[in-house]
Parts: structure tokens; sequence; C-alpha cells
């Protein structure tokens, strides 16, 4: 069968030939060679009107750079490597990674904005509106600049792990197989997220009750991880059930005698991993048909959820622990699903792996999410359970020092979930991009505080009012929730009248910003200007705080002179960051090898191509 596009192609590349040979002006013939080029593109993939943002003008007339804002630190163990919350617009943000963290990242995990009809997209400080014709193509380019900007970022065994709706999952998949390559796609989770009677907009026709992730490598290189079946480690096996009554309620249930417990008349406590101890499973997913157990509490329990929550049974003559009962369990509360308590299998199979599947009921978790972290954040937060799966299937369980980025934050569970996976003794870190935008009810009440239209609210936004930057500054999502949400994760704070444990780690908080390229004053040097940044650099490329001590900068020979003058300056230097121009003396180097001191070269400028583009270079 003929290709009808490539013959329709080769028509019209015949007449630009005609075209070419009448036209031979340097302005006609560039005009051609872009016609050409359109043409000649491939033409399978995802193809869209491609729109410029505003932050991509900017970084034309200007270098974009970090600034820290120092009383936003948080150090709780000066022993750990830093983490990173990086404010501002996540484009700015990736293309300064690039310049410290190219190949370096194990694990990228997003949750941008689905492109719903509810004002959750903003393009260049506009919600884009259901009605507007460019939507999806708006979307596309924000997406595509910030896909092709992170995926150098990932290591070679790295992955990046996409949640989004139905909205924009197709295209999304297209485009991160032109990005990533088809050959990289790993799978697509459906995600239980919502009860199919938890009816959010009873106007819609059809109920979400299901969101997805998308998975996709780097390379060949990483592996997907499989879960281990068999032996299950005796560090499951913590909980002991403590029967207060000897003479429990009797009933019968598929042939086999059950005892029935109700609240009070039994306790369940958590002894610590023993031999005789007993594991908890939680009934969902694929464990509800999966064994026995699953199957016998879905077919005689489940029924029993609204009216007898809090009650145990204990059935006898079933499990293949030796114990000769299965006890099971409708909990207190609002969730939704059951849990079985089983002890270590009699006879232990052969481990094996199996795969994961690519469903996973997470409904309970999404419905308990508001309390974690001590903020509230109504618009996608995601639960810390979601994004420890995520570690997993990432393998950065078994990368004690690994870099997890999170470039569209939000409410920061992702730094959370990192710093909770850190109490392995692990030293992960976490780089966190968020802007600062306020939601459109926290903008109404802004107009309405400076009684101003939607014209005038528009204006002040454009001319960076400082009336709009105080209000943002107070109110927007990186300074009002990411933030506090990792101050509470460190510090610790109140879950439900309980107070959760602070975690041990460091924060660094910066802004982003911009240098001009150009400037009236003739004494303006781009160079000099950028160097003010260079230790936001530094501390971001190798997670420290240059404190002049421990970990200590320098840029210049005389630098070099100071630093090492003296018995005791390198007492307690750990690490010394020097630039490449700065020519180190042989007595020098001698006292840093000496005293075991670890010496990184910074790069003779992280702004080497805007310099040259400036003619600083």
């Amino acid at each position: 069968m003929p290709n009808l596009s490539q013959l329709k192609r080769q028509r019209m590349l015949g007449f630009l030939d005609k075209i070419r040979g009448e036209h031979t002006d340097d302005e006609s013939r560039i005009a051609i060679h872009e016609i050409e080029t359109e043409l000649t593109n491939r033409k399978y993939g995802l193809i869209w009107e491609e729109h410029e943002e505003r932050v991509e003008s900017e970084m034309r007339e200007a270098v974009p750079v970090f600034t820290e804002v120092a009383d936003k630190e948080i150090i709780s163990d000066a022993s750990l490597p830093y983490n990173f919350l990086l404010e501002g617009d996540n484009l700015h943000s990736l293309k300064l990674l690039q310049k410290t963290h190219m190949g370096r990242v194990d694990l990228i995990y997003i949750d941008p904005p689905y492109n719903t009809e509810s004002k959750d997209f903003q393009y260049d400080d506009l919600y884009v509106e259901s009605s507007d014709s460019f939507r999806h193509s708006k979307w596309i380019s924000f997406m595509h600049e910030r896909l092709a900007a992170a995926r150098g970022l990932l290591s070679e065994d790295g992955c990046i792990l996409i949640s989004i709706n139905e909205n924009e999952l197709f295209v999304l998949k297209l485009l991160c197989d032109e990005i990533f390559g088809e050959e990289h796609y790993l799978t697509t989770f459906s995600i239980r997220v919502r009860h199919e009677d938890r009816i959010l907009k009873g106007d819609k026709d059809f109920h979400e009750v299901t969101e997805f992730l998308l998975m996709y490598r780097k390379s060949f290189a990483f592996k997907p991880k499989k879960r281990a079946a068999g032996n299950t480690s005796m560090d499951d096996y913590q909980y002991k059930v403590i029967e207060k009554t000897s003479a429990p309620q009797l009933v019968e249930m598929g042939g086999k005698q059950v005892a029935v417990f109700k609240p009070g008349e039994y306790e369940v406590v958590k002894t610590g991993p023993c031999r005789d101890g007993l594991k908890a499973v939680n009934i969902r997913g694929s464990i509800k048909e999966g064994n026995s157990s699953g199957r016998f509490f879905m077919k005689y329990l489940e029924g029993r959820m609204e009216s007898e929550r809090g009650y145990l049974y204990k059935v006898f003559d079933m499990g293949a622990d030796g114990l000769g009962y299965r006890y099971f369990s409708i909990p207190r509360g609002g969730r939704v699903n059951g849990d079985y308590y089983q002890g270590i299998p009699a006879v232990s199979p052969e481990v094996k792996e199996i795969p994961y599947a690519n469903y996973l009921d997470f409904e309970a978790d999404f419905n308990s999410v508001g309390y974690e972290g001590g903020v509230v954040f109504r618009n996608g937060k995601k639960p810390l359970s979601f994004l420890e799966f995520c570690f997993e299937i990432a393998n950065l369980k078994e990368k004690k020092e690994g870099i997890v980025l999170d470039f569209f934050a939000g409410s920061g569970t992702t730094g959370h979930a990192l710093l909770k996976l850190n109490e392995d003794g692990g030293r992960r870190t976490a780089i966190l991009c968020s802007n600062n935008e306020v939601g459109p009810k926290k903008e109404d009440a802004f107009k309405k505080m400076h009684h101003v239209d939607g014209g005038q609210f528009m204006a002040m936004k454009q001319n960076h009012d400082q009336a709009w930057l105080s209000y943002c500054e107070e109110n927007g999502i990186c300074s009002s929730v990411a933030y506090p949400r990792m101050c509470n994760a460190i510090k610790g704070y109140l879950k439900r009248k309980i107070y959760m444990e602070g975690l041990p780690a460091n924060l660094k908080y910066y802004k982003t910003g911009f240098i001009p390229k150009t400037s009236d004053d003739p004494a303006y040097s781009v160079a000099q200007e950028l160097l003010k940044h260079t230790a936001e650099m530094v501390q971001l490329a190798h997670g420290v705080k240059l404190d002049g001590a421990r970990y200590i900068l320098v840029m210049s020979d005389e630098e070099a002179d100071r630093v090492f003058a003296g018995p005791d300056k390198l007492g307690s230097c750990k690490a010394l960051y020097i630039s490449a121009s700065v020519l180190l003396t042989g007595e020098q180097q001698k006292t840093l090898s000496q005293r075991d001191i670890d010496v990184h070269v910074v790069p003779d400028c992280y702004f080497e191509a805007e310099l040259l583009e400036v003619g600083e270079r």
C-alpha cells in the first residue's frame, strides 16, 4: 500500500525545488529552507502549536541565578547532607540544575498540573481556561520544555515517575516517548485514589476513581524492581493478639468455626520482631482475591464493615503457619480495608521474585492524607505511603546516598517521604522546586482586600507590584505550604493530637532571580555579579553549607593564602572547594594531604556559556 503522506510530501518538495530556482535571494532561500525542514520532520508522534513562556524570553535577556534565603535554613544534624527547596519557576531551576546535577539524579518524581477545568494550570500568570483553544498545546509546550531539561539530570540507572489523570494522560505518554524513547517506557500504574461512592462533582458524566503513574527509565542500565514472594523478614512479625474474654461469641462461616471478639474483648499489641509474632496484612488490591485469607474476608466479612467496626474474628482451621487459626479485623474509624494477622509460615518456600501489579489501591491513604505533614493543601496532596511505593519501585531503597528531584513540589510530600526513608540510615537528599503561586481563592481574597478588578489585578501581577509580592510571600505555595511542611517533618508536628517526632535533616532555601546581560553602567560586569552566586551553586552541587570552617570556598590565590595562614586555619576543615584558576603552592598541597582534607575543583565558571555570549570570557 502506498504511503499517501510521503507521496504528498514529495510533490510539495518538488514544487519547493521549482520555487528555489526562481527565487535566489537570501530571504527566500531561508524561508524555503524552513518550509523544507517542516515538511521533512518525522510525522509520527505528538504535534502541537509551540508557545514561548515569559521565563524563556527572560533567560535570553538575563542569566538565571539562585540566591539563598539564609533565615530559612534548617539544621538539625550538621553531619548530614543538605536538602534544597528552590522557589521560583521550575524551568529556571532546571536550567541551573543542569550546571550542577547533570547525570546525577536517581529519581525524578513529579505531580504536574492536570490541566483540568478547575484552574489548576497557570501559564504566564494566567489560568488556562477550558475555552482556550490552545489549552492543550500550551500544556504540552510547558511540559516539553521541563521534561527535556530534566532528562539530562537523570543518572544512567535513574528513572522518572509522573502522576497524571486522564485529561492529558495520552498526550503525556506520546511526549515522554519522544523525550525518553519509547523503548524506555516501563509501565502505567492505575492508582485507586477514591471510593466509587465518594463523588466530588455530581454534574460530571463519569466519576474518576483512578489516577495514573507513568514510569520511564533513562537507559537500559535501570533494571525494574520485582517484589519478593515467599520468605518474609522477621521484622514484619511484631504483633500479638491478647484475648480478654474466655467466652467470645461463636459462629460458623463457610464451614469454619469463628470466635467473634467485640471491641474491648481483645487487644492488638506491638511487641517488636519475634519468631512467635504476627504479621499484619492489609486486605486490599490483589490480596482481596489473591489468597484464601483475602477471599474469606471478602466473602464473609466485607459486608460487616459498617455494622461491626472494631470487631476481631478468630477463624479456626485456617492458615499455613501452624497456629491452627487466623485472626481477621475490621478497623475502627474510616478505613475501608480490613486486616488479617498471620504467623511465620511453618514451611517456608523458596524466595522468588514476581512483578508488581500495575493496579494499586491507595484509596484509604488518599482519604486520610489531609493530616500528614501538618499543612493544609486541598489540591492534589499525595500521601507519604504513595511516595514510599515510588521510592521502592525506583530502587531507591538500595541507594543509601541517592538524589531525588521533584520540580512540581506542591505540598512537599516527596521531601517528607525521603526523610522518612532515611530512617534506615541513608543519606539520600531531596531537591524540591516550586513556584510561589497562590490559588484562585486566595487571588480573589487579594482583589477584595485591595479593591481591584481583574484587569487591575493582572497589571499588579505583571508589574511585580510590591503589595502582590508581599501577599505571595505570605500565602504562596512554596513559602506557606512546602517550606512549613519540611519544617514540620524535620522539627516535629502534631497529627490528630499525636506528636510526630522530627526526622533529622538539613534544608537550604533558595530563590530564583536574574542577572541582566547588559547595563548602561560602563563599569557593570556580568562576571562580577555572577561571582556573588557561586557559593549557592557549590552548596547545591555538593549538598553542604560553606561555613568557612568545615567547608571552605576559595576563589582566588589571595583567599588561599588567608585560609592556609596560621596553624589552626584548617583545623576543622573537611572539604575545600577551590576555583580551577587557583594555583596552590607545594606546601599548601602537602598540608591538605597530611590533614586528609577532600579537595573539590569548582568549575572555573558555572556560567561559561553566558559569559562567552556577553564577551566577558
